[in-house]
Parts: C-alpha cells; structure tokens; sequence
C-alpha cells in the first residue's frame, strides 16, 4: 500500500508527523495534551474532520492564548496512519512557529512509543 499524504493547498500547508496508526485517539489525544502543554498551547475545541474521507479521526484546535486570533489544526485518523498539523497562509506567527515545534516534539514523543 503506497504511503498516504495530505496535500497542502493553495491557502494552507501540511506538516506531516509519522505514525503508525497503532496508538488509540486517546492515547494520542493525551500525548498531544502533554505535548501541547510543554509548548504554552491550550487546547480551545475538539471535533473531527469529513467522516467519509476520514472516517474516526479526531480533530484539536489550539491556541497559544485563547482570545487571541490564530489557530493551530491537528488532526489524527489512525486507520489511514496519518496525523497531521495545518497552517493557515493567513495565521498570526505564533501558529506557523508553534506548527513546526509541535510537529518535532512530538515525531521525538512518538518515536518512543
């Protein structure tokens, strides 16, 4: 089976972080949480994406201050083995900054599980 990507589009990029798709949504969910935390992220909204293309993914919202403008997107769908973060072309600086710490701490949290 090729390797699935997400694309980015002309409004947003995808970092890509490599999974397994071994880990639940709440194990994922906590380590993102912690993860999150260790960044000054909160976590504003959870939900999930198209559940006919991604069926039984789930969705985070964060955010560095939660009445400040910007938004940081992840998204986990373990049956496909993606997770994935994206950023807004038109997102404050925090995001784009907190996008790529985000994806690197956690590719190291993951690689020890």
């Amino acid at each position: 089976m090729p390797k699935r990507t997400i694309k980015d589009t002309d409004k947003s990029r995808n970092i890509q972080v490599a999974v397994t798709g071994n880990l639940s949504l709440d194990a994922m969910e906590a380590i993102l949480a912690d993860v999150g935390m260790e960044l000054g992220l909160n976590l504003s909204h959870i939900t999930t994406l198209s559940r006919k293309k991604y069926p039984n993914n789930r969705h985070w919202h964060f955010k560095e201050d939660l009445k400040a403008k910007g938004c940081l997107d992840v998204t986990y769908w373990p049956e496909g083995a993606l997770f994935w973060i994206t950023i807004r072309n038109y997102e404050p600086d925090w995001v784009q900054k907190s996008g790529r710490n985000l994806a690197a701490l956690l590719e190291e949290r993951l690689a020890d599980t």
